[in-house]
């Protein structure tokens, strides 16, 4: 049975996804469930949770059927789609649905499912199932698939937790605005985009046209990211000779990457989520914004990336980032506001231009008001 998965791909989260992770983290603790690995769930086992299912609809799992089924994960480990098939999947997630009674698993439980989203799971059916949990325990949801009707007009209810959080997910597994999805029930019956919601939580497992592509850029950024946390460990202990030996490290490797980077876009161009993943195109556009020894490669990057980011194919709010670093590159303001300087003791914008219209530009490519992003990056450091 696997742990939480090391990952061929390291998926980039946003720092206003770390508190939701984080609220999920300090529970894991309480918990020793993974995946089930190279090995299926014995059909014995497989049959006692359809029974637990069977037994427990329309009500919460009572303590005695929730400490059986923990018990079960923690043995045998979440079903995958490779080896447990999806009719497990969906009874293991109707189970995780009733074990309302244990709010810190329900979040641990998130927490692993997380890793699988977008591969056998389905980012919709996952984000619903977690807007149901936060909204019983917390009067809140994550990622904005609850709503009511207010006459003709369909509302987000109950409140969304975070956001930027929100529009982090939806943005990075190409859903729908909230906006735009709000505005479509409105004029449409709110119950086809409940069968959106809750359909099949089991998809089959994702397979990927370059797997040699998607375990070098795996390779590239394990290196890359093991030595941006080196440095902040440094950094944080007051290291400075420390911090920067790392620094020179990150130098090096980034020249490393950038080379190895340049071979895989002359072949392929901008690898796309059939060639790589979802993960995988969010790591090349990583990469490709740690590439500033050469700006003109990360501009022609950017100009590969365009036309798949106006598809969804790829993170809208990770294409405004890279486009205003290499806007800053060649000396010309940045568009949406996503670069900040250190000045006075506090973070501030870089050159932007049009200010007055900035939220506007920013929320067409998924981002939130850019006084909230400045507040949360001051409050961080403070």
């Amino acid at each position: 049975m696997k742990r939480f998965r090391k990952p061929v791909i390291v998926v980039i989260c946003f720092l206003a996804m770390l508190s939701f992770m984080q609220s999920a983290l300090a529970d894991a603790g309480s918990f020793d469930i993974g995946l089930d690995g190279e090995t299926p769930i014995p059909s014995l086992v497989a049959s006692r949770l359809k029974e637990l299912s069977n037994q427990s609809v329309g009500r919460v799992l009572s303590p005695n059927e929730l400490a059986e089924f923990q018990d079960i994960l923690k043995k045998h480990g979440w079903p995958t789609y490779r080896t447990s098939g999806p009719e497990i999947i969906e009874i293991c997630g109707d189970l995780l649905r009733r074990s309302g009674q244990d709010f810190s698993f329900q979040r641990y439980m998130l927490r692993l499912l997380d890793q699988q989203v977008g591969d056998d799971i389905r980012p919709a059916a996952y984000a619903r199932i977690a807007d149901n949990i936060y909204a019983a325990h917390e009067d809140k949801q994550l990622y904005g698939t609850l709503w009511r009707l207010d006459g003709d007009r369909a509302l987000t209810w109950p409140p969304i937790k975070s956001e930027d959080g929100m529009l982090f997910f939806r943005d990075f597994y190409g859903m729908p605005s909230l906006d735009e999805e709000l505005a479509a029930i409105s004029k449409a019956s709110p119950d086809s985009y409940h069968n959106v919601y809750e359909g099949a939580l089991a998809q089959p497992s994702a397979t990927y046209s370059r797997p040699d592509i998607r375990r070098t850029l795996g390779d590239l950024i394990y290196l890359d990211q093991q030595l941006r946390n080196e440095l902040s460990k440094a950094k944080a202990k007051g290291d400075e000779a420390l911090s920067e030996k790392v620094r020179e490290k990150i130098v090096a490797i980034d020249r490393e990457n950038l080379s190895r980077l340049k071979a895989i876009f002359d072949e392929v161009g901008f690898p796309t989520r059939e060639m790589v993943g979802i993960d995988g195109v969010s790591t090349a556009f990583l990469l490709v914004q740690h590439a500033d020894e050469d700006p003109l490669f990360q501009r022609h990057a950017l100009a590969l990336a365009e036309p798949l980011m106006r598809q969804r194919q790829m993170s809208r709010r990770q294409f405004a980032m890279l486009s205003d670093r290499v806007s800053l590159a060649f000396g010309e303001p940045q568009v949406y506001g996503t670069q900040m300087v250190m000045q006075d003791g506090k973070y501030v914008l870089q050159p932007t231009i049009d200010i007055d219209n900035l939220d506007s530009r920013r929320k067409e490519m998924a981002l939130g008001p850019h006084l909230k992003m400045l507040e949360s990056a001051n409050s961080d450091e403070n």
